[in-house]
């Protein structure tokens, strides 16, 4: 009788730890499999949601009716007529997180993203997301330590790089205009994906100075939260650029 009931037990228990094993994971699959969709979604490439709706610019006429009301939508509509997809997209993001450029400004500016990005071969996504974290997509906005403009250029840097591409360049209120300053900006950041070869390493050095950046990788301590940032709000608009395209 006593060796029934403890086979019984044993049983029991056996039985429960296999049960308990099977439940975590099963639960452990879920999560990896989740993570790694999440993973997927960042890895999508820029203008995914374009690539999923070609040349079709409904889903961005559909999306400006929806944007607040202090954007003019009617004439927001009517500028993109003229615009590739990949401008038009721009176009909208910049409507949208900007608070102060009028939609012929912000028309101007998706040209000039679209266009240095392809000729430095940089994500135009990226650059949106660098000019969120920096500047909140103000072209006054100015950093405790004199970085100025949308993409928060430091009138040295803005300088030595406008001597460079061989444009021409007053000073600090040459930063103030947003489409010098986007120009400096992307021809400065992509000298530094050159120089350290992955986007991460750009991100820190144009965010801490390639002086103080190079210090701090060589004592292996490099600095990640602004790169964290940066590529976050840039997977954030692939996925409202996805979403756009679906509801087109």
């Amino acid at each position: 009788m006593l060796k029934t009931v403890y086979d019984f037990t044993m049983f029991l228990v056996v039985s429960s730890v296999k049960l308990l094993l099977f439940v975590f994971l099963f639960c452990f699959g879920m999560l990896f499999f989740l993570k790694s969709n999440d993973f997927m979604m960042i890895d999508k490439p820029a203008h995914a949601g374009l690539l999923t709706n070609p040349g079709n610019k409904d889903h961005i006429k559909n999306a400006l009716n929806q944007e607040p009301d202090d954007v003019d939508t009617f004439t927001a509509d009517g500028e993109i007529e003229d615009m590739s997809p990949e401008e038009a997209e721009i176009f909208l993001f910049i409507l949208r997180f900007s608070e102060s450029m009028s939609t012929k400004n912000a028309k101007k500016l998706a040209k000039i993203i679209v266009e240095e990005c392809q000729s430095h071969d940089l994500d135009p996504y990226l650059i949106l997301a660098v000019i969120k974290v920096e500047s909140e997509f103000s072209p006054v906005a100015v950093s405790k330590k004199g970085a100025i403009g949308l993409m928060q250029v430091m009138p040295g840097t803005g300088e030595h790089v406008a001597r460079e591409m061989g444009i021409s360049y007053g000073g600090r209120k040459s930063l103030y205009d947003p489409f010098i300053n986007v120009k400096l900006g992307i021809n400065y950041l992509s000298s530094l994906e050159d120089r350290y070869e992955t986007v991460e390493y750009a991100l820190g050095a144009y965010n801490h100075g390639p002086a103080n950046f190079q210090k701090r990788l060589n004592a292996n301590d490099v600095p990640t939260g602004y790169a964290k940032k940066v590529l976050s709000f840039k997977s954030y608009l692939e996925e409202e650029s996805i979403i756009l395209a679906k509801k087109g």
